[in-house]
């Protein structure tokens, strides 16, 4: 509010000098104009980010709310909704920001994956692996976009612990004995011309 006031008697004050062009006092009432109008849309964000179960989205919709709703949704316990928020923004804003959301949608699946681990075990061993498999490329995205973050970091560490063991394969069931190729072979007949 204070920049506001200090805009406008510095605006006043040049409009009542006569050496300042007309033209100067068009691009600063413009300024001003747009600078009214990123307070306003920034309030408004603000009220919104305050209580995020109020936020509708679309199509139009800041990255910063579908964030938010996305937060909002892994919290409430609505882990393929937030999956699918976060996954909507995965390209949007910088370099932070989508570190952030990286992160966000690798714990998302890590929980998710721990939660099916210690629920049922292996009797859900390729959801559990797809899980797990899914956290660690977002959370190794996570940080190769803020290397400096801990929490990826320990995340990608227990995502690489809990990974499942490879599932044994099944024994084959047949113990005969090959006593010729040609055996194997139907199109080939047993004798030499």
């Amino acid at each position: 509010m204070e920049r506001l006031r200090r805009f406008r008697a510095d605006l006043l004050q040049a409009a009542r000098s006569p050496a300042l062009p007309w033209s100067v006092l068009a691009v600063l009432l413009a300024a001003g104009g747009y600078q009214g109008y990123a307070l306003h849309r920034d309030a408004g964000y603000n009220r919104l980010l305050a209580q995020p179960e109020q936020i509708q989205l679309d199509d139009d919709s800041a990255p910063l709310l579908a964030f938010a709703k996305a937060h909002e949704a892994e919290r409430a316990g609505n882990h393929s909704e937030a999956q699918r928020l976060y996954s909507d923004i995965l390209r949007e804003g910088d370099d932070a920001f989508r570190a952030a959301v990286r992160y966000n949608l690798g714990s998302v699946y890590l929980r998710e994956a721990a939660a099916v681990w210690n629920a049922v075990g292996v009797a859900e061993y390729v959801r559990v692996s797809t899980l797990v498999a899914l956290a660690k490329e977002n959370l190794r995205e996570s940080l190769r976009l803020d290397p400096d973050n801990p929490d990826a970091r320990f995340n990608l560490e227990y995502a690489h612990r809990i990974t499942p063991p490879p599932k044994e394969r099944d024994k084959a069931e047949w113990h005969g004995t090959k006593s010729s190729v040609f055996a194997t072979l139907p199109a080939i007949p047993g004798g030499a011309p």
